[in-house]
Protein backbone atom coordinates (compact mmCIF):
# COMPACT_ATOMS: atom_id res chain seq x y z
CA UNK A 1 0.00 0.00 0.00
CA UNK A 2 1.37 3.56 -0.91
CA UNK A 3 1.45 6.75 1.76
CA UNK A 4 -1.63 8.08 -0.10
CA UNK A 5 -5.23 6.92 -0.93
CA UNK A 6 -6.78 7.94 -4.01
CA UNK A 7 -10.30 9.72 -3.84
CA UNK A 8 -11.86 8.45 -6.97
CA UNK A 9 -14.49 11.20 -6.09
CA UNK A 10 -12.40 13.74 -7.12
CA UNK A 11 -11.17 12.12 -9.74
CA UNK A 12 -14.54 11.49 -11.50
CA UNK A 13 -15.36 15.33 -10.83
CA UNK A 14 -12.06 16.27 -12.50
CA UNK A 15 -13.43 13.88 -15.93
CA UNK A 16 -16.51 15.78 -15.67
CA UNK A 17 -14.93 19.11 -15.73
CA UNK A 18 -12.63 17.81 -18.58
CA UNK A 19 -15.87 16.69 -20.30
CA UNK A 20 -17.52 19.73 -19.28
CA UNK A 21 -14.86 22.17 -20.74
CA UNK A 22 -14.80 20.28 -23.89
CA UNK A 23 -18.11 20.17 -24.71
CA UNK A 24 -18.57 23.92 -24.21
CA UNK A 25 -15.70 24.37 -26.52
CA UNK A 26 -13.20 26.33 -23.89
CA UNK A 27 -9.51 25.44 -24.73
CA UNK A 28 -7.60 25.81 -20.82
CA UNK A 29 -4.21 26.47 -22.36
CA UNK A 30 -5.67 29.27 -24.24
CA UNK A 31 -7.14 30.80 -21.67
CA UNK A 32 -4.07 30.34 -19.07
CA UNK A 33 -2.34 32.44 -22.00
CA UNK A 34 -5.50 34.84 -22.09
CA UNK A 35 -5.03 35.73 -18.15
CA UNK A 36 -7.79 34.01 -16.97
CA UNK A 37 -5.38 31.48 -15.09
CA UNK A 38 -6.84 32.44 -12.05
CA UNK A 39 -10.51 32.20 -13.03
CA UNK A 40 -9.92 28.39 -14.24
CA UNK A 41 -7.92 27.27 -11.07
CA UNK A 42 -10.83 28.78 -8.93
CA UNK A 43 -13.64 26.29 -11.62
CA UNK A 44 -11.07 23.40 -10.54
CA UNK A 45 -11.20 24.08 -6.89
CA UNK A 46 -14.69 24.51 -6.76
CA UNK A 47 -15.13 20.98 -8.71
CA UNK A 48 -13.58 18.87 -6.57
CA UNK A 49 -15.16 19.79 -3.67
CA UNK A 50 -18.60 19.72 -6.02
CA UNK A 51 -21.71 17.88 -4.17
CA UNK A 52 -23.13 17.52 -7.65
CA UNK A 53 -20.78 15.05 -9.44
CA UNK A 54 -22.87 11.94 -9.64
CA UNK A 55 -25.90 14.48 -10.65
CA UNK A 56 -23.33 15.96 -13.24
CA UNK A 57 -21.57 12.51 -14.23
CA UNK A 58 -25.25 11.79 -14.63
CA UNK A 59 -26.15 14.83 -16.69
CA UNK A 60 -22.87 14.66 -19.18
CA UNK A 61 -23.91 11.03 -20.05
CA UNK A 62 -27.54 12.25 -21.57
CA UNK A 63 -26.52 15.87 -22.35
CA UNK A 64 -25.54 16.68 -26.21
CA UNK A 65 -21.86 16.23 -26.86
CA UNK A 66 -21.34 20.02 -28.03
CA UNK A 67 -23.06 22.74 -25.49
CA UNK A 68 -23.21 26.32 -25.61
CA UNK A 69 -22.98 26.55 -21.55
CA UNK A 70 -22.59 24.85 -18.38
CA UNK A 71 -26.09 23.56 -16.98
CA UNK A 72 -27.78 25.69 -14.06
CA UNK A 73 -26.57 23.04 -11.67
CA UNK A 74 -22.79 23.77 -11.93
CA UNK A 75 -21.47 25.73 -9.52
CA UNK A 76 -19.17 26.78 -12.41
CA UNK A 77 -21.34 27.67 -14.79
CA UNK A 78 -20.80 31.73 -14.18
CA UNK A 79 -16.88 30.63 -14.71
CA UNK A 80 -17.25 28.89 -17.72
CA UNK A 81 -19.87 31.94 -19.12
CA UNK A 82 -16.98 34.51 -18.27
CA UNK A 83 -14.37 32.50 -19.88
CA UNK A 84 -16.13 31.77 -22.90
CA UNK A 85 -17.07 35.41 -23.09
CA UNK A 86 -13.52 36.75 -22.70
CA UNK A 87 -12.62 33.91 -25.09
CA UNK A 88 -15.53 35.51 -28.23
CA UNK A 89 -13.83 39.00 -27.24
CA UNK A 90 -10.60 37.96 -28.08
Amino acid sequence: MSGFEIDTAVIRRMENMSDMVNRIGLDPVATGRRGGGAVLGSAIRVCEACPAGDVCHDWLGRAAKTLYKAPPFCPNADRFAQLLAEEAAQ
